[in-house]
């Protein structure tokens, strides 16, 4: 194969797998040639200038080659994770129990309430987004304090009609979800469990 193609499939794979590039950088050949690849998609031999070694020296390679294969960073892999957060409830404090983000829509869990035999924990949400919110459902699971479970339910707290505009969720507002309830015994402070398993954009 000849060297410009070769050149050329280097050059594409290297810039497939890391398509963002901070400089130029620079690539071994296997004849030992090196080759610097510019952010402009072009290429050209590098230039070493000749450099007469003693005999107690060592060949080292330019500092340059190490940044031919960039580090991909894991973060972004774990961030991408969806998180099941674990939550206080407590009906002796009036603080909101967690906030959940997903998609551009931060729901809020607001400051629990027990009635008749049920645990009301009211919803908040706001649209961060650009696009209109068509439906958000959370998978819920209710403990005791000791972490035994109680009850879990999938919750839809928003559902609009589609080609109804006045029921849409838009961008950039806020509006009350889906109270969520548990029929449980009262007791001064449970646990949940929290994951947004729906969220529908328009």
């Amino acid at each position: 194969m000849k060297t410009t193609t070769k050149l050329g499939l280097l050059f594409v794979a290297i810039t497939s797998a890391h398509p963002v590039w901070a400089a130029d950088q620079t690539v071994t050949l296997e004849d030992g040639r090196q080759v610097v690849l510019h952010d402009d998609f072009t290429w050209s031999y590098s230039q070493q200038p000749d450099v007469a070694l003693s005999a107690n020296s060592t060949t080292t390679k330019p500092a340059t080659t190490v940044e031919a294969i960039p580090v991909k960073s894991d973060l972004n892999t774990q961030s991408a994770i969806p998180v099941i957060t674990v939550a206080k409830v407590s009906l002796t404090s009036p603080k909101n129990i967690q906030q959940i983000s997903d998609s551009g829509v931060d729901i809020l869990l607001q400051a629990p309430r027990y009635e008749d035999g049920e645990l009301f924990i009211p919803t908040m949400m706001t649209n961060q987004g650009s696009k209109s919110v068509m439906s958000v459902a959370l998978r819920v699971t209710l403990n005791d304090a000791d972490n035994q479970k109680l009850e879990s339910k999938d919750v839809v707290l928003w559902r609009s009609i589609k080609r109804m505009p006045d029921t849409y969720f838009r961008a950039k507002t806020q509006e009350h979800g889906k109270d969520i309830i548990f029929s449980v015994p009262k007791m001064d402070n449970y646990t949940i469990q929290a994951e947004v398993i729906d969220i529908e954009l328009w």
